[in-house]
């Protein structure tokens, strides 16, 4: 049984690590927008669509300031936050189980 917990703690981590990708490529093309038909084009309306279930609900209660958008940064600390209390509670259940 640890080792499923183990294994989905590791999964966890993934998860986080694949999310802090996909919105630095966002971020990323936000600053150099794609200007044809190509694999930057795809990669960034990937990001797009992948990343904005997610900063969606934060552009919504967080205002702009001086122009810039600070939704990525948050969603990085949250998706971050969130990733660490579920796999260090995962781990501890896999240690304890």
């Amino acid at each position: 049984m640890s080792l499923v917990l183990y294994n989905l703690a590791t999964s966890v981590g993934l998860v986080v690590d694949v999310f802090y990708i996909i919105l630095l490529v966002r971020v990323v093309a936000s600053f150099f927008p794609p200007r044809q038909a190509g694999i930057w084009a795809t990669l960034a309306g990937l990001a797009e669509r992948l990343s904005d279930p997610v900063l969606a609900p934060i552009r919504q209660r967080l205002p702009l300031w001086g122009g810039l958008d600070f939704s990525p940064l948050v969603a990085l600390l949250l998706v971050n936050l969130v990733g660490n209390v579920v796999s260090s509670g995962l781990m501890w259940l896999a240690a304890h189980v």
